[in-house]
């Protein structure tokens, strides 16, 4: 799959949560102020009937006499705080009786309880509109939130899991996308790999068949050892590949007492042989140091990350072994002076068929499965293996291997 569809896909489900964040929340907000408007709505009805109940509303219209019109707040005060609780809407309040020709207060009613939201609202007292009754209510937020809470939680918790479930398929088709690419990355490097040991021994081969190399004995010798030489290659390549595919069968693992330090050595030797680099090799402690393991293996392991040391460094090169041991574990550090891995791809080295991207340069053979292969060693014998790398610098390849039987 193109790069441009992943990144559509990511687009359209970021979106996708966005909007489905925005309709829960304008769903919420329009809950809350549902309620508000509400509880407005029951406030004013419950002023109204007060009103009519508490002032005798017998003025004569034309004539401006405050006599004819009975208020008192305190016996409004005992209907609308009635109304109030009947409509479940009891409040905090205080109450104003304005001449409306002067808006000067003229009676006025509170409680010692500050209000902080208030709704306002202002109500004529008497059919000529000579007084009004201005009413201040506290507004209920906490206790609107509070019935909205569960309505909140299930809302989040809805967005949530669907986002999560959502990344989870992003995950998913991402890894899908990256295990595509390293089939591929697998297949054109294995190819290429199988392709040249195989035309070297063709062309070999033919020299010997078509060019007259019988006659030649130590030419004939050359292309037979030629031959020999491609085909131990491609022998050994595909061992490693069956040694990879073959996986978890008990049989395939020997434990016995070994020397992780003479096992060093060894490969040390068969490094300065066959390195073509100016090569420095320094191991530490020279003295044995015996755990049980199959040797077959570790010494595979261990040749594995030689190796890459080797590929992956320019021509000085430098490799540093401390080996250490208690009663539990021992531990190896292999640190060389090459190029270094990028903290982008060295968590994925150990992947199966998994190489750091270079193009299309195939100045470094592999095929991604050294340490994987090397990786499923270490798990096996009940250790593990890491590694620390910087650009320029050098990587470091920590390996652990406990002092006891093998896994299965």
């Amino acid at each position: 799959m193109k790069r441009n569809f992943f990144r559509n896909i990511s687009v359209i489900v970021i979106c996708s949560l966005l909007c489905l964040a925005a309709v829960q929340s304008v769903w919420v907000y329009r809950m809350y102020n549902d309620s508000v408007s509400d509880f407005t709505r029951r406030v004013e009805s419950a002023a109204y009937k007060s009103i009519y109940k508490a002032f005798r509303m017998d003025a004569i219209p034309g004539i401006a006499t405050a006599k004819q019109i009975d208020i008192n707040l305190d016996r409004f005060a005992l209907y609308f705080e009635t109304n109030l609780l009947e409509l479940d809407a009891l409040q905090p309040y205080r109450a104003e009786v304005i001449d409306a020709h002067t808006m000067r207060t003229m009676m006025i009613r509170y409680e010692q309880q500050s209000i902080t939201n208030p709704f306002t609202t202002q109500i004529a007292i008497d059919d000529d509109n000579l007084f009004l009754l201005h009413l201040s209510v506290e507004i209920p937020y906490k206790v609107f939130w509070g019935r909205m809470w569960g309505i909140i939680l299930s809302s989040a918790a809805i967005i949530v899991l669907l986002g999560a479930v959502l990344v989870y398929l992003l995950n998913t088709m991402f890894r899908q996308r990256t295990l595509e690419q390293m089939r591929k990355d697998f297949t054109h490097n294995i190819t290429h790999e199988l392709k040249t040991p195989i035309s070297v021994a063709v062309a070999a081969t033919d020299a010997l068949r078509n060019f007259s190399a019988d006659s030649d004995i130590e030419r004939r010798s050359r292309y037979l050892e030629m031959v020999e030489t491609q085909l131990t290659q491609l022998s050994e390549m595909v061992e490693r590949i069956l040694s990879v595919s073959v996986e978890g069968k008990e049989e395939r693992f020997n434990p016995e007492m070994i020397d992780i330090v003479d096992i060093i050595s060894s490969l040390k030797d068969d490094l300065e042989i066959n390195c073509h680099k100016e090569l420095t090799f320094s191991l530490q402690p020279q003295t044995p140091i015996n755990i049980r393991a199959d040797k077959f293996h570790i010494r595979n392991m261990l040749s594995t990350v030689f190796d890459n040391a080797v590929k992956y460094s320019a021509q000085r090169l430098t490799i540093s072994v401390v080996v250490t041991a208690d009663r539990e574990q021992t531990t190896i550090k292999i640190a060389d002076n090459g190029y270094g891995i990028s903290r982008q791809h060295i968590k994925h080295i150990f992947e199966k068929f998994y190489r750091v991207p270079s193009g299309d340069l195939h100045s470094v053979r592999g095929y991604g499965l050294g340490l994987y292969y090397a990786r499923k060693v270490a798990n096996m014998h009940g250790g593990d293996i890491t590694a620390t790398s910087r650009i320029g610098v050098g990587t470091t390849i920590t390996i652990k291997l406990m002092n006891n039987e093998p896994k299965d």
